[in-house]
């Protein structure tokens, strides 16, 4: 199937300044330890995603629910940390720390999130200090950024408020605000950490079917779908540096101690990695349901 390519900045927030320096391994592994081991059902266990409405596909939410994330959708940046402030008070035994991020990078210039490309449409911006002053404070932990020119956000001159008019066409009007860092936070002394690719560059979401699962797959993430509460959508979009995590892809190179750039870069994947990426991620997911089958079955047949 031909599979649509958009443009998104993917954050990740992960675990504390120890991380500066650390291999791309040894970021991942602090951050999101249970990831190779998970099953189908728990992929996500201690990780929210965060999808700007525009950059998703219906029901997208419940897709990663299944997969055992805490799952948010808004072009509402308050609404968002209030949400994630409340998930963590509400699940103290399966908090949040790792947060991601699948939303604009508007070149470099903000975290945007929005429902659509209309200048009236609702959206929102969040500076990167901002967006570490309002997670730290119920366990978020480390922020990796990625794609879209992440290397830009974090310039000095916009890394905590945000030019309001940076005249870039891509700067839509902010209809539902801006949040900057206060003037109290000191990113300094901060425990959540900015992760970054090695390179700032465009990074693109891949959409794919759930009839492209194998069915052994479909049936694990109905029943886990079932667990969690919710029903599986028919489609599902996941970006290309979320694949390159859950696969730990050797070709994936993240950096973390907030080297910036000022260049525009219009570099991305080509179509064919784009496809051999959401290959291997189907893969990944049938090994998973296809292991745990098996698992299941010796251990009733033990019975």
């Amino acid at each position: 199937m031909k599979r649509s390519r958009v443009c998104l900045l993917a954050v990740l927030l992960a675990a504390s300044t120890a991380f500066a320096g650390d291999r791309t391994e040894s970021l991942l592994a602090r951050a999101w330890p249970a990831a190779p081991y998970a099953s189908v059902g728990n992929i996500g266990t201690g990780v929210g995603i965060v999808f700007s409405p525009d950059l998703t596909v219906p029901g997208n939410c419940r897709f990663y629910q299944a997969l055992g994330f805490a799952c948010f959708e808004s072009a509402d940046w308050l609404q968002i940390v209030g949400d994630i402030h409340s998930w963590n008070m509400n699940h103290p035994s399966n908090r949040i720390r790792t947060l991601i991020l699948e939303t604009h990078g508007t070149n470099g210039n903000g975290l945007r999130v929005q429902k659509g490309k209309k200048p009236d449409d609702d959206r929102s911006y969040i500076s990167v200090g901002a967006l570490q002053e309002w997670v730290e404070p119920v366990g978020v932990r480390n922020i990796m950024i990625s794609a879209c020119n992440s290397g830009r956000l974090l310039r000095p001159e916009i890394y905590l408020k945000l030019n309001h008019d940076p005249g870039d066409p891509l700067f839509l009007p902010a209809t539902l605000g801006i949040i900057d860092a206060t003037d109290a936070f000191d990113p300094t002394r901060t425990r959540v950490t900015v992760i970054t690719p090695a390179s700032s560059h465009i990074e693109n979401t891949l959409v794919g079917s759930l009839r492209e699962l194998a069915p052994a797959t479909r049936k694990a993430l109905t029943a886990a779908a079932k667990d969690h509460g919710v029903t599986l959508p028919k489609q599902f979009a996941v970006s290309e540096i979320l694949i390159m995590m859950i696969l730990r892809d050797p070709d994936l190179q993240l950096q973390s101690g907030g080297d910036f750039t000022e260049v525009l870069s219009k570099e991305q994947t080509s179509v064919a990695t784009s496809e051999k990426l959401f290959k291997s991620f189907v893969d990944h997911l049938n090994y998973i349901a296809a292991r745990d089958g098996k698992v299941g079955s010796a251990r009733a047949a033990a019975r």
